[in-house]
């Protein structure tokens, strides 16, 4: 089978002027996690879709899921951790609890706060997960990058041509994702950015999916900003 799991349990520190955590926060009159889920349910090669969410907003998203007429039985909701890959952990262990886990499953793992991926993007992921067993969703780095130890003065100017950004979805078989995670500590869960990382400090080598610019992350008030209009934009053309 082929699973999203939709690490929503941030609280969304970085945009303190929040009333809500911001995946619950509307662009274009919906709630960001509802067209985020919205694009995997648009994906019929997704099987099932999981919401890792904090304990507290469960039954929220629950009444969002219902209330925008989204298929309950295909999107599951399960308790978020206490950071990024601890969501994931708690995915893919509800996964092997309640469905089992073959060497044939697959899982796209993608931020709830990117609503903007694609299906092209999706589909990529998978076809490339099932070549070549590891993937994620890159795009080239459009700006001068500079290394600063200080944070005062440059160190260094990154060579701008080997550099790339990193988004999700990132893909990985079920299997090998849930055998790394279940032996991390608690603060290796916490320290490793993403997920993919998760392999790539073993050496181990993540195929690279062209992702595409509007598939950014919202962290900030300024990207609230950016996909409120961006949202209002698709609804009018």
């Amino acid at each position: 089978m082929i699973y999203a799991g939709i690490v929503a349990g941030g609280s969304g520190t970085r945009l303190k002027s929040a009333p809500v955590p911001k995946q619950f926060l509307t662009i274009g009159e919906v709630p960001i996690i509802i067209r985020t889920v919205k694009v995997f349910c648009s994906v019929s090669e997704v099987d099932k879709i999981i919401i890792g969410i904090k304990p507290d907003w469960a039954d929220i998203t629950g009444e969002l899921l219902d209330r925008y007429g989204i298929d309950r039985q295909r999107v599951l909701i399960v308790n978020g951790g206490e950071n990024r890959n601890s969501t994931v952990l708690n995915i893919a262990a509800f996964i092997k609890e309640k469905f089992g886990i073959t060497e044939a499953d697959m899982i796209l793992t993608h931020d709830a706060v990117r609503p903007f991926v694609d299906e092209r993007i999706i589909r990529d992921n998978i076809t490339t997960a099932m070549r070549d067993g590891l993937c994620g969703t890159y795009i080239t780095s459009a700006d001068t990058v500079v290394a600063s130890q200080s944070s005062v003065y440059v160190d260094k100017t990154l060579d701008r041509r080997t550099l790339y950004q990193a988004q999700t979805p990132q893909t990985f078989p079920l299997d090998r994702l849930y055998e790394e995670l279940s032996v991390l500590s608690a603060e290796e869960l916490d320290n490793l950015t993403d997920t993919c990382s998760v392999f790539t400090r073993k050496g181990e080598r993540i195929r690279m999916v062209c992702g595409s610019k509007l598939n950014f992350k919202i962290t900030s008030k300024d990207d609230l900003t950016l996909a409120d209009a961006l949202a209002q934009q698709m609804q009018e053309i």
